[in-house]
């Protein structure tokens, strides 16, 4: 049975212009061609990072008692505003601000969405279909950064403004669609509001859970590499060679990757987790052969690992939402992006320093060596661990 049609539209169109922005092929670009150095791109990544690593619990307990469509919509909004400051003021400081909007955004976003959309397919009967929609989603967002790259391709040759104005324009756009999602109930009345209660109810639960503390911190990791390593995908085309408006249509096909990934995704379902460890390490193997390389070809190995993250990241989101209580859905899924921001954080804290102190080369190098030790090492204390009842 097909899942309500409203909700798949208006999610679908909630990512479609949420992922269409000309200016994503080339804000760290744009950073580096106005004098930042390694260290304050990372600087501004970071910013994003904690901005919506100090929200990210306070977004999901208000979610899981006032409408999840009008914390969207601010959300959209907020990150609109963000937009407006790089036009305004291209420097740091209005980079950095700019950025850590965005941080607003990200957090109002991961895991109340999911929330939301998990919860209305679970009142009509249909959570089985959650992989499928959010995969669907998902790649709404990814064909709509593929469009909008090809489109920046073409505009970027009349400066950075214009792909920035049109970015304020999808923001807005995106806004319009999260207002149009269905109004899902409350998970609390809130005149029971608890937070502190709620948020330890929270950790207690995912605490003593067999499957939630390994699900979380593999997509943490996942999180970490996959989302913190994207702001530098372009810096990896500079780097290599690549033209402005060819790095751009890069960008697009990572775009293409990833939401080919996400709506594939659900045919791995079943596949144990050890199959998404392996996965991993087998990323972390790419990217540092694309780092040994470091040649124009070198990106088809990005492209591909791109779309590999987002298959592990879909299947553990769901085997995350089939193990939580309705009651604390977006409390428990904001726990998941609060340990992958953290993870995404420490990671930049590492990046950064060490594209500073050596080369971008050497980073992405070192990367690549982490990813390979936390896929191997996780499946290590795997085979001497003995299962529980409900591992997968």
């Amino acid at each position: 049975m097909a899942a309500p049609s409203r909700l798949v539209v208006t999610a679908c169109a909630l990512k479609f212009f949420d992922g269409f922005l000309l200016i994503y092929p080339f804000y760290a670009v744009m950073f580096v061609d106005h004098g930042l150095t390694p260290w304050q791109v990372s600087v501004t990544l970071i910013a994003w990072s904690t901005t919506a690593f100090v929200l990210q619990m306070p977004a999901g307990l208000l979610a899981d008692r006032f409408p999840r469509r009008w914390l969207l919509a601010g959300a959209q909004f907020a990150r609109a505003i963000g937009f407006l400051a790089w036009l305004l003021f291209p420097g740091f400081v209005g980079f950095l601000i700019g950025l850590m909007l965005w941080g607003v955004k990200s957090a109002f976003t991961n895991g109340v969405f999911e929330a939301l959309v998990y919860d209305e397919l679970r009142e009509a009967g249909r959570a089985d279909e959650y992989a499928r929609i959010v995969g669907r989603a998902q790649a709404c967002l990814f064909a709509a950064m593929l469009i909008s790259s090809f489109l920046a391709a073409y505009v970027v040759t009349h400066g950075y403004g214009p792909p920035i104005i049109a970015s304020i324009a999808a923001s807005i756009a995106a806004t319009w669609a999260a207002l149009s999602l269905p109004a899902a109930r409350r998970a609390q009345p809130m005149g029971r509001a608890d937070y502190l209660g709620q948020l330890k109810r929270g950790f207690g639960y995912a605490a003593g859970h067999v499957l939630l503390p390994g699900v979380i911190a593999i997509l943490a990791v996942s999180q970490a590499f996959g989302g913190g390593l994207e702001a530098f995908w372009a810096v990896f085309g500079r780097e290599v060679g690549l033209r402005t408006s060819d790095i751009a249509l890069v960008v697009g096909l990572v775009g293409a990757s990833q939401g080919a990934g996400a709506a594939l995704a659900y045919r791995a379902r079943a596949w144990p987790l050890a199959f998404f460890l392996g996965l991993l390490a087998a990323i972390g193997l790419m990217l540092g052969g694309a780092a040994l390389a470091y040649q124009p070809w070198a990106v088809v190995l990005i492209i591909v690992l791109a779309g590999l993250f987002k298959v592990i990241d879909v299947n553990l989101d769901a085997r995350l939402h089939d193990a939580i209580p309705t009651e604390m859905r977006a409390t428990l899924a904001a726990t998941r992006s609060f340990a992958g921001l953290t993870a995404l954080t420490l990671m930049l804290l590492g990046f950064g320093p060490l594209a500073q102190a050596t080369s971008y080369r050497t980073a992405f190098l070192g990367a690549a060596a982490a990813l390979i030790a936390i896929g191997l090492g996780f499946l290590f204390l795997r085979a001497f661990r003995r299962p529980g009842p409900t591992q997968a």
